[in-house]
C-alpha cells in the first residue's frame, strides 16, 4: 500500500511577510558593514600616515634635518626621499641619485628612463583605502605640487597613464616660506616643508605635537568622477591657506573619510581634522586654529576645539 500525505505549503501573505522581514533586516545591516569598513579604512589610512612620519624622524636622524618638502631641481617631491625608509630600497635605487641633491640641475624626474619606470609602482604606504578611485582620473595625473610664494605651483600628464598614485602630502604652512619676501602675515605659518627646505626637528619651536606633518589629498575633487590623482613621485608640499575643504579641489587637503581629514603630526601621532565647507573660511576661528597648526614657529596656542 502506498501512503500519500499532504503538506501544507506557504501562503502568498506568508512569503510577504518574510521577504519583508528579510529586506528590513538587510536595510539594518547594510550601515553596520559600511561602518566596519569605513573604520578600517581609516584605521589603515592612520597607519600609512604614521609610517610616513616615522619615516620622516628617522631621516632627521640619519641626514640631521628632515626631507626637503619639494626639489626644485629635479621635482621630486618629499615622499621620494622616504623611501628607504618605509622599506622600499629596491624602488629608491632606481632613481639616480643626481636627482636628489637640491642644489644640482640635472634634468627633471620623468625626463630620466628610470626614474620614469620607477614611478610606475604602486606603493600601499602612499596610498588610502577609502580612496577607491584613486587610479581612475579621467582627466590626468599631476607630476608634481607645490606652493609657490601665494599660489600652487603644478603640471599634469594628460589621459590616465597608470603612475603610482598617492593620497598624502607634506605640510608647507598657510603659503609657504613666503616669510623670507617679507610677508609677517602669512609668513609667520611657515611649515615644515617646503621648496628647497631643510629644516630640523629643533626648529620646530611650537611644539612637535602640536605641528602637522602629512595630511590627506585627493589629488582632484571627491564629487562625481575622478578628475585627477597625484603622482607620489612628484607630490610636494601643500599650502593649508585653503583650508580643509568639503568638497575638497586639487589644491586643498581632502579625504573620503566620513567628516574629517587625517593628519600626521611631527611627534608621529596621527589625527582627524574636521572637515570645513565648500569654501574657505578665511579669517574665521576654525581658520586661524587650522594655521596655527600648519605652522611651527608661529608662538600661537591651537584652539583644538575649532579643529576635532
Amino acid at each position: 500500500m502506498f501512503k500519500f500525505q499532504r503538506r501544507r505549503g506557504f501562503t502568498l501573505i506568508e512569503l510577504l511577510v518574510v521577504i519583508a522581514i528579510i529586506a528590513i533586516l538587510i536595510g539594518l545591516l547594510l550601515p553596520a558593514v559600511q561602518k566596519v569598513r569605513d573604520a578600517a579604512a581609516r584605521s589603515q589610512c592612520q597607519n600609512n600616515l604614521k609610517q610616513l612620519a616615522l619615516a620622516a624622524q628617522n631621516y632627521q636622524g640619519t641626514m640631521n634635518t628632515l626631507p626637503p618638502g619639494f626639489n626644485p631641481n629635479s621635482y621630486l617631491g618629499s615622499l621620494a626621499y622616504l623611501l628607504p625608509y618605509i622599506e622600499q630600497n629596491n624602488i629608491y635605487n632606481q632613481i639616480p641619485q643626481y636627482l636628489f641633491n637640491p642644489n644640482v640641475s640635472n634634468g627633471v624626474w620623468w625626463g630620466n628612463g628610470s626614474s620614469w619606470g620607477a614611478a610606475f609602482n604602486r606603493i600601499k604606504t602612499f596610498q588610502c583605502p577609502a580612496d577607491g578611485s584613486l587610479y581612475n582620473p579621467s582627466q590626468g595625473t599631476w607630476a608634481y605640487m607645490t606652493e609657490s610664494g601665494y599660489g600652487l605651483n603644478a603640471a599634469y600628464f594628460g589621459g590616465n597613464i597608470g603612475l603610482g598614485a598617492t593620497n598624502y602630502i607634506a605640510n608647507a604652512g598657510a603659503l609657504g616660506n613666503v616669510s623670507t619676501s617679507g610677508d609677517p602675515f602669512y609668513g609667520q605659518w611657515v611649515g615644515p616643508f617646503y621648496q628647497g627646505s631643510a629644516v630640523s626637528i629643533v626648529q620646530i619651536t611650537d611644539g612637535t605635537s602640536n605641528t602637522l606633518m602629512f595630511g590627506e589629498t585627493l589629488g582632484g575633487t571627491n564629487v562625481g568622477a575622478r578628475d585627477f590623482n597625484l603622482a607620489w613621485m612628484g607630490a610636494g608640499c601643500l599650502p593649508t591657506a585653503w583650508d580643509l575643504l568639503d568638497p575638497c579641489g586639487w589644491y586643498s587637503y581632502g579625504s573620503n573619510h566620513t567628516a574629517i581629514i587625517q593628519f600626521a603630526f611631527c611627534d608621529g601621532s596621527v589625527h582627524g581634522l574636521r572637515k570645513s565647507g565648500p569654501s574657505t573660511p578665511w579669517f574665521s576661528s576654525q581658520w586661524y586654529a587650522f594655521m596655527n597648526a600648519s605652522g611651527m614657529q608661529d608662538g600661537n596656542v591651537v584652539d583644538w576645539t575649532q579643529l576635532d
